[in-house]
């Protein structure tokens, strides 16, 4: 065998040495028996013409030149995923798309986009999953999704995105509150107030702790959808803070009312994100371009 023949067993082999140190833990990381990751190793020495690791009393160290082709074999492995993703990114490149939107924006502005991808993009599958924001960064990391929408202030490392719209957050109560006919209501009134607002991880309540985090926080009460916080407002729990997209009829109908807030930086920008470490698929590119061109 030459060197020129070694393939990946032979660089994942290599890289799990420098990182165990032990002959043994390299081949239960790669899932080799001992015997025959010792081979291997004793095959790559053979074709190599130089000693890769030693034997100690404490386990099995890389040489210095054996650490050298090690930091090479890394590079090597790293570039082989690089090609899983993107032949993975190709794959559903066949008319598959797996979405993953944060609650708002799966209940009030997806339904129209999905209307018009299926008028315009025939045949395409697409299938929507829906979380808060940091449940569509997990499912994006993980391979679940292939293409997120978040409504957070901030997009987490490791990521590209696209603003897609703007959006706003109201502060909303029952006709019967007295912030329904007070005027405007004062940033401090509403940080003190007990508030109904979003889970933790929600864009939501991302958008409202950091609107009212200059004038303190007094209790809150947390619900896992707008349907919930709504409802919640509605039967008298407190005031809440939610998406104007959200109770927009509600509004409209009287069943709710906006309290006036225009000391609050209430505005944010909803984006379409997607993992940074592999190429988004061309029918993500199809869908994006629907969403930011219109139907």
């Amino acid at each position: 065998m030459a060197v020129r023949d070694w393939d990946l067993r032979h660089f994942r082999l290599l890289a799990a040495l420098a990182a165990r140190g032990s002959i043994g833990a390299a081949a239960r990381e790669t899932g080799m028996a001992q015997p025959n990751a010792s081979r291997l190793l004793e095959q790559m020495e053979a074709s190599a013409g130089f000693a890769l690791a030693r034997r100690t009393p404490r386990g099995t160290e890389l040489t210095d030149r054996g650490r050298v082709v090690a930091g090479l074999a890394a590079e090597v492995l790293e570039a082989a995923d690089s090609v899983t993703r993107a032949v993975d990114a190709l794959e559903r490149d066949r008319g598959t798309l797996h979405v993953c939107a944060s609650m708002t924006v799966a209940e009030h502005l997806m339904p129209q986009w999905l209307a018009a991808a299926q008028q315009r993009l025939p045949g395409m599958s697409v299938t929507l999953d829906v979380g808060n924001s940091d449940e569509v960064f997990q499912r994006l990391r993980s391979g679940a999704a292939d293409l997120g929408f978040v409504e957070g202030p901030t997009v987490q490392t490791g990521f590209r995105y696209l603003d897609v719209a703007r959006d706003e957050l109201v502060v909303i109560v029952r006709p019967d509150h007295p912030w329904a006919d007070d005027g405007d209501v004062p940033p401090s009134e509403v940080a003190a107030a007990g508030l109904v607002v979003r889970e933790p991880g929600s864009g939501t309540r991302q958008t409202a702790d950091l609107a009212l985090a200059p004038y303190g926080a007094g209790p809150r009460f947390e619900v896992g959808s707008n349907a919930a916080l709504a409802a919640s407002v509605a039967a008298g729990l407190g005031p809440g803070v939610v998406s104007r997209l959200a109770v927009q009829l509600a509004l409209r109908s009287g069943r709710l009312s906006e309290a006036p807030t225009p000391g609050l930086r209430l505005s944010r920008v909803l984006r379409a994100v997607w993992s940074a470490a592999a190429p988004l698929p061309r029918s993500a590119e199809d869908f994006l371009g629907i969403v930011t061109h219109g139907s």
